[in-house]
């Protein structure tokens, strides 16, 4: 009897007969693993991307920090209206643009009188003579007989560039002027009576008068007015042609305030008359007759007064 032991026999017979499995068995259990180690890729590979992007969005390798200011719009800027077109500018653009038409608003007020090589204009507060003009000579406030609200004009004889100049000057409510002007010939009066009715005729092209202005003033008192503030002033549809301020009269100006002669268009023609201001009152004193001149009716006027005669 033999002592060796078979001990790989004795090795199987331990786990007893047990049972046969099929080979899918094992195959089954590969596939299993295998599914099992790829999902375990795909959730790696997620995570990595989902740190990245974390890592990312917290600004890694910029100077943002937690505790950094935030920009914010200023509380003066201009909102946009949502429902507005959009006109392809920033904010920045239009209050630049604002800005720009701010400083031409002020530089237009601050312009000086265009002259169109004319020897004067007028602005607001009164006449402006270019460089070059002057002195004046003569001087007939609002020859065209507007009201404040149709404008202001002026005739004058003014020395321009060493020659001497009639002119016409107006102005309008809306700041527009026009000035016309001619070299010294013949008669101011005459030639300034003649300028008022082109001018007139433009006013009424032009829209400043729907008609041109005609006088109901018969009455010689009315020619002119004393205004509030003691200026002498043509009636309604009277038209100052010419004004002496502080003529010779002899007796015709004792006891006034003021006095003064003047020519004026009334009723389609012209007429001399003398005034004086006395306590407050305007007296008015037409000229019986006709004369070539200014001087010429002062002339007169003084000898009347002078002898006592007077000129009525």
């Amino acid at each position: 009897m033999s002592t060796d032991i078979d001990w790989q026999h004795e090795l199987d017979r331990s786990f007893g007969a047990g049972h046969d499995v099929p080979p899918a068995h094992y195959v089954a259990a590969g596939r299993t693993a295998v599914r099992r180690r790829r999902a375990t890729a795909v959730v790696l590979a997620a995570a990595v991307v989902i740190g990245a992007g974390t890592v990312w969005a917290s600004g890694l390798g910029s100077e943002v920090r937690g505790d950094a200011p935030v920009a914010k719009q200023r509380a003066d800027s201009v909102q946009r209206d949502p429902t507005a077109p959009d006109d392809g500018r920033d904010e920045g653009s239009e209050r630049l643009d604002k800005r720009a038409g701010k400083l031409d608003r002020m530089r237009a007020q601050a312009v000086e009188p265009q002259f169109l090589g004319e020897p004067a204009t007028l602005d607001a507060d009164g006449l402006v003579l270019a460089p070059g003009a002057g002195p004046v000579l003569e001087r007939v406030p609002n020859p065209m007989g507007y009201t404040r609200a149709q404008g202001q004009s002026l005739g004058i004889r003014v020395m321009f560039e060493g020659r001497e100049k009639y002119s016409l000057l107006t102005r309008y409510p809306d700041g527009g002027t026009s000035m016309g002007t001619n070299d010294a010939t013949g008669d101011f009066a005459g030639w300034l009576e003649g300028r008022v009715r082109s001018q007139r005729t433009l006013d009424v092209a032009n829209g400043v008068f729907r008609t041109p202005p005609t006088t109901t003033e018969t009455d010689p008192s009315r020619w002119l007015r004393l205004q509030p503030d003691g200026d002498v002033v043509a009636g309604k549809g009277v038209v100052l042609l010419e004004v002496d301020a502080d003529p010779d009269l002899g007796g015709f100006g004792l006891g006034a305030d003021r006095i003064g002669a003047v020519r004026v268009a009334v009723d389609g023609g012209t007429s001399f008359a003398a005034y004086r201001v006395v306590l407050g009152e305007l007296e008015v004193v037409p000229a019986p007759g006709s004369f070539d001149s200014m001087d010429a009716f002062t002339s007169w006027a003084r000898e009347q007064y002078t002898s006592g005669g007077g000129m009525r």
